[in-house]
């Protein structure tokens, strides 16, 4: 579990999924969020997606060959505050799944 910093200084978040047994470099790429230049209520959806993954996050250490996980990336106004934590595929909030879904 990680607890998150205030989001309003938040400029862009990268999603990724990884692990896994089969490679697929495809739904592996990580996809990035400009928060600057989303509209307001994607950076909502955002942000609600972002504080429902962070209490489920787990350590560094990968999870596991056979377990897909998000890893999430956040950066902030000042680039030094890089908040980073993954979460377990199986269970992952329905708002973070309809994220990497949508992107």
């Amino acid at each position: 579990m990680i607890e998150l910093p205030s989001l309003s200084d938040a400029t862009l978040v990268r999603v990724s999924r990884q692990g896994g047994i089969a490679y697929v470099p495809g739904r592996a790429a990580p996809r990035d969020i400009d928060l600057r230049a989303c509209p307001e209520d994607v950076r909502r959806d955002v942000c609600q997606a972002l504080q429902q993954a962070a209490p489920l996050a787990t350590g560094e250490a990968e999870p596991g060959g056979d377990q897909r996980y998000f890893r999430i990336e956040i950066w902030f106004v000042d680039d030094t505050a890089t908040v980073r934590f993954q979460v377990p595929e199986t269970r992952a909030p329905e708002p973070l799944l309809r994220l990497w879904k949508g992107l």
